[in-house]
């Protein structure tokens, strides 16, 4: 009786600890949120410059905004896959994550030929190894 009492303590301590968590994990993916929103401001001024400047540095401009552009993306799917807990979600990130470094700082044929075949791997486990979320296979 003694050890059945200690094991449903445990799982209560267990319990609130993960629901402390989950709340935590919560409250962190709201703040990736607002930064996110508060960060798409700088986006105008970005694509302004873009559009104003003359073809050469254009170029570094639009690299530039582009980069910034998929840090955000990479920050909201962060968010969800906090809140989501879903195998997709981790997928998701990794795969943006994966093209925005292939596409900012990739310089060599070996940097995009690694980020190439990175994705490739990405797209196979979410084809093949990946069980679709259960909100996917109702549909």
């Amino acid at each position: 009786m003694g050890e059945e009492g200690n094991k449903r303590k445990f799982r209560k301590v267990e319990n609130i600890m993960e629901k402390i968590i989950m709340w935590l994990e919560i409250v962190l993916a709201t703040f990736i949120i607002i930064t996110v929103i508060l960060s798409c401001k700088d986006l105008a001024s970005l694509a302004y410059n873009v559009f104003t400047t003359e073809a050469m540095s254009s170029y570094e401009l639009l690299q530039g905004f582009l980069s910034y552009v998929l840090l955000l993306v990479v920050g909201l799917e962060l968010a969800l896959m906090l809140i989501k807990h879903s195998p997709g979600s981790v997928l998701e990130v990794m795969l943006y994550a994966v093209a925005r470094k292939m596409l900012i700082s990739s310089s060599t044929t070996s940097e995009v030929l690694i980020g190439v075949i990175a994705l490739a791997i990405i797209f196979f486990i979410d084809k093949y190894l990946h069980t679709k979320d259960k909100e996917n296979i109702i549909k």
